[in-house]
């Protein structure tokens, strides 16, 4: 069953193309990496899809609905939760209050409590950290807080830019671990925007490799983790 179909979709920044008519879909419960240059368009496609950018064309689908022309926060109401780079957590307030920022748009008030528990249970140095506050938390904390806030909205799909951006290789296999369990538990759909293709691999799902705003390459990352489809996305074309 398709979760988020995306259908011809173009960004524009100004002259600038940023996404160039590109059609992807993404299973229900589905792991997605997305990887590429610098440039690519990567980031841009998961502003588009969360409506932190609007669409020049092309339109934007989740179980059927339209998202496109919504806005960022419509379309959260309706299940779909970002991970932004350099994970924007709130420095001068505490954890727990971070995390609640995550339920402001809950209708389901009764569950949060329930849902604190989980994430508490997941991110176990949150629960101890719960008082601290979210600027005193190490770089790997500060990423598990982001994940852990957008999980207190409740969503079906999470969209992670740059997971391990700025942290050391072990931190980065425990954040991918407990993302992996709570993907399980939660029964979520991820799309991942991830420069390194080995670690994407490692973790294991589909990749979407893009360059120049498409995607030139689409199958399993183990497979393109030592594939030449690789070095083309990320070089262009070897002679």
């Amino acid at each position: 069953m398709t979760k988020i179909g995306v259908f011809d979709l173009a960004v524009r920044y100004g002259k600038l193309t940023a996404i160039a008519n590109l059609t992807f879909s993404v299973a229900e419960g589905e792991r997605v990496f997305i990887s590429g240059p610098n440039g690519a368009g990567k980031s841009s496609l998961l502003l588009a899809i969360s409506g932190d950018v609007a669409a020049a064309h092309g339109r934007i689908e989740m179980d059927g609905e339209i998202l496109s022309g919504l806005g960022s926060e419509n379309v959260a109401r309706r299940g779909l939760s970002m991970v932004p780079e350099g994970r924007r957590i709130f420095g001068g307030l505490s954890v727990v209050e971070n995390l609640m920022v995550g339920t402001g748009l809950r209708r389901d008030r009764s569950a949060v409590a329930e849902d604190l528990e989980i994430v508490f249970d997941a991110f176990p140095i949150l629960r101890e950290r719960a008082k601290a506050s979210a600027g005193a938390l190490s770089g790997g904390q500060q990423q598990m807080l982001a994940i852990a806030r957008a999980l207190m909205t409740n969503p079906k799909v999470m969209l992670v830019d740059e997971p391990s951006l700025g942290l050391a290789p072990k931190v980065v296999d425990d954040v991918y671990d407990r993302l992996c369990h709570l993907q399980k538990l939660r029964g979520l759909t991820l799309i991942i925007v991830e420069q390194s293709s080995a670690r994407a691999a490692r973790v294991g799902g589909r990749m979407l490799l893009m360059r120049g705003g498409k995607i030139v390459a689409d199958g399993d990352a183990a497979g393109f983790a030592a594939d030449t489809l690789l070095t083309e996305a990320y070089f262009g074309e070897q002679t």
